[in-house]
């Protein structure tokens, strides 16, 4: 059995693959509506190495596989997934491409659950990907963006921002600029002197406390939507991290780029107390006495990754600290590669 498409019969199965990202400044800036609040907005990340992988098979009936948590269901229709909290997302993207015939959709991530790096934006996009190939969609990465976006939004019933789903379709180092009518996304130089910064400067340490987004996200929004001006100027500041953290990366001035992070870690905290935990502060303490230079938590924080940037004569130390702290140092490269099929 095959797929048809303009008279062509594609291969057996098809496989996307799409990369998680560390956000470096202007989290939260990129859940609509927040970004329009301040005079401008905009999110720096990286595209990172811990990619999502998902493959479309024909099949006799809509199963969705995921040997990583022990998941194999199968069903008549795709709306069955939709109660399963690891499954939802595939049976709402199965909804929305909606393929002539059943599919199979076997799926595995590289980075830990609740890791904060993007990884279940990074699995919809990989997913999404290869749907949009077998089902003959035609799609651009944009529109996959906006696809995954809902499919996301209606999973959560909250607000969603669209960094990770952006990092996941384009890869690389990007500044992504919140305007109107539609984000626009810049290229940052990143390697530093032919060298991948997260080896020679960056330290990624999971926390082992899976992070939710929903919470420490909903306090901060409640608050910025109430109006309150500290909230208001919380977010005045991270959008200044972003815009610094953009001209630091241009500059090459690594130094910037840690006070940029610093900045935006402190400017977070204080929106939310929800953002940081005991094991967040004790992994914080024990890298910076370590060397580090600045620390910040991926994602809306509350767990999941933490990411340091040191000099890099200090890195070894800071590596060694964490893992002497009980953080689970994580090895990952910069990906210049977005969501990509993979060869059979």
């Amino acid at each position: 059995m095959g797929y048809g498409r303009r008279g062509h019969v594609l291969s057996e199965s098809v496989t996307f693959s799409a990369p998680t990202r560390i956000d470096l400044a202007g989290g939260t800036l990129d859940i609509w509506p927040v970004g329009l609040l301040v005079p401008r907005a905009a999110t720096v990340n990286a595209a990172i190495s811990l990619r999502a992988r998902a493959t479309v098979s024909p099949g006799p009936r809509f199963r969705v596989v995921n040997q990583q948590r022990g998941l194999d269901l199968s069903s008549t229709s795709a709306e069955t997934f939709f109660r399963h909290p690891f499954a939802a997302l595939a049976g709402r993207l199965l909804d929305y491409f909606r393929p002539a015939d059943p599919v199979e959709i076997r799926f595995e991530t590289t980075a830990p659950p609740g890791s904060g790096l993007g990884g279940s934006s990074s699995l919809a996009m990989a997913i999404a990907g290869a749907l949009n190939e077998v089902t003959g969609a035609g799609w651009t990465i944009r529109q996959l963006v906006r696809i995954v976006m809902d499919a996301e939004v209606r999973i959560l019933r909250t607000a969603t921002g669209s960094q990770d789903q952006l990092a996941a379709g384009l890869g690389g180092t990007r500044v992504h600029h919140w305007v109107s009518p539609e984000p626009r996304s810049e290229p940052l130089p990143w390697l530093d002197d032919g060298a991948d910064p997260l080896e020679k400067r960056f330290v990624l340490v999971y926390t082992g406390e899976a992070h939710s987004s929903a919470d420490p996200n909903g306090s901060m929004l409640e608050r910025i939507f109430a109006g309150e001006p500290s909230a208001v100027r919380g977010i005045e500041v991270i959008a200044e991290a972003a815009y610094g953290m953009r001209d630091a990366l241009l500059g090459r001035d690594w130094e910037r780029v840690s006070e940029m992070l610093d900045l935006e870690w402190g400017a977070r905290r204080a929106l939310s107390e929800m953002v940081t935990t005991a094991t967040i502060e004790r992994l914080s303490d024990a890298m910076r006495q370590a060397g580090a230079r600045a620390v910040k938590v991926c994602g809306a924080g509350g767990g999941g990754t933490m990411i340091a940037i040191a000099p890099p004569e200090k890195r070894s130390a800071v590596v060694a600290a964490a893992s002497a702290a009980g953080g689970q140092v994580l090895e990952a490269a910069s990906d210049a590669v977005g969501l990509r099929r993979e060869a059979a």
